[in-house]
C-alpha cells in the first residue's frame, strides 16, 4: 500500500507514481503491469487541494523470503508536462513472506504438541531471564542452578532462584537433511515442508503464549555454525525467528546430532523440544533418546510419513 497526499491548495493535475519490486515479486492481477519499462507498478492520477490516495497494489511471490522495496518515484507536472518535478523516496519497509505447510498435520501430531488445547494452566515453570535470589544448596539441585561465584565467596553451595511462570520454552530443531550423513541426503523440496512447519507450529506456539527458539542444520553465512534464535521474551525475539524462517537455505551444511546435543546441555524440564525430521538417522535418535532420558519432553514430527 502506497499512500499519496496533497497538503496544499492547489490541485495536482497530473500525477505519475513508479513503484519499483524486488527480484521475487511481480504484479497481480494480469500482464499488463508488466508492459512498462520498469518491473512493478505505473500509475497515472490526477489529486485535489488538501487530499489524500491510497494505492493498493497486489503482488505476487515467487518463493518465501524478505523482500525490501527498492523505491518510490513520484512525478508531479501541469497537464501538458512542460515543467515536471521529481521526487524519489525509498521505503523503510520490509516485505516478509513466510513458507506453509504443503503437507497438512495430522490429528494424531496436533494433539500430542505440547503447546496444544488445553493448556495445563495449574504446572509453573520457572523464568530464567528473572533472577530471583539464592538459597543453600539441597540435595537433588541440578550443577547448572548452583551459583559459582557466590559459592567460591562464602565457601559454600548455593543455588539460583528464579521468579515462577507459566510460560514455557520450545525449541524447534529443524532437520533440513533426510537421513545420516546429510551430504547424502539433500532434497530441496522435503526441506521446505520441513520449514513450512515449523513456521506453523511456531505461529500456534507464539499465539498460546509460549517461548519460541529455533535451531537448524544451515547457516546463512559460510562459517558462521549452524542458524540458531534462543526463546527469550524480550522485544524484536519473534521478528527474528520468523525472518530466520524465511530467508534460510533449503539444504543441510551439517547434521542435526551434533545441534541437539549442544542445545540439550542448557535444556530444562521447562523447555520441550521439538525435532522435525524427515527421516532422523541413528545418531539423531540416540540423543533424542538421550534428552528423554534426562526427564525433558522431546517430539518428534516427520513431514515425510505425514506424507505417505
Amino acid at each position: 500500500m502506497v499512500r499519496i497526499s496533497n497538503g496544499k491548495r492547489l490541485p495536482l493535475p497530473h500525477v505519475r507514481a513508479r513503484i519499483w519490486l524486488p527480484p521475487g515479486l511481480r504484479p497481480a492481477g494480469g500482464t499488463s503491469e508488466m508492459t512498462h519499462t520498469i518491473r512493478g507498478f505505473q500509475r497515472d492520477f490526477s489529486m485535489p487541494g488538501r487530499s489524500e490516495l491510497v494505492l493498493d497494489l497486489p503482488v505476487k511471490v515467487r518463493r518465501r523470503g524478505e523482500y525490501w522495496l527498492e523505491q518510490v518515484l513520484v512525478r508531479v507536472s501541469d497537464p501538458f508536462g512542460f515543467a515536471p518535478l521529481e521526487r524519489k523516496r525509498t521505503p523503510d519497509a520490509d516485505l516478509l513472506v513466510m513458507p506453509e505447510p504443503r503437507i497438512g498435520l495430522p490429528m494424531r501430531l496436533l494433539r500430542r504438541l505440547p503447546f496444544g488445547t488445553p493448556a495445563q494452566a495449574s504446572r509453573m515453570f520457572e523464568d530464567r531471564e528473572r533472577f530471583a535470589g539464592v538459597r543453600p544448596y539441597e540435595p537433588g539441585d541440578p550443577l547448572n542452578r548452583i551459583h559459582w561465584k557466590l559459592t567460591g565467596h562464602v565457601g559454600g553451595l548455593h543455588t539460583k532462584l528464579f521468579e515462577p511462570t507459566r510460560s514455557a520454552d520450545v525449541l524447534l530443531l529443524l532437520d533440513l537433511a533426510t537421513g545420516e550423513p546429510f551430504w547424502d541426503s539433500i532434497y530441496p523440496e522435503i526441506a521446505e515442508d520441513t520449514i513450512g512447519w515449523a513456521s506453523y507450529l511456531a505461529r500456534q506456539a507464539i499465539g498460546s503464549g509460549w517461548r519460541v527458539g529455533l535451531a537448524v542444520n544451515t547457516h546463512m553465512t559460510r562459517g558462521r555454525g549452524p542458524i540458531r534464535v534462543p526463546a527469550h521474551a524480550r522485544k524484536g525475539q519473534e521478528a527474528s525467528l520468523f525472518a530466520a524462517l524465511a530467508r534460510m537455505p533449503n539444504e543441510a551444511t551439517s547434521d542435526l546430532a551434533p545441534i541437539l546435543r549442544e542445545a540439550g546441555r542448557t535444556m530444562g524440564k521447562n523447555t520441550t523440544a521439538v525435532v522435525i525430521s524427515p527421516r532422523p538417522g541413528p545418531w539423531l535418535a540416540h540423543e533424542m533418546a538421550a534428552l528423554h532420558r534426562r526427564g525433558v519432553d522431546v517430539l518428534h514430527l516427520s513431514p515425510l510419513e505425514a506424507a505417505r
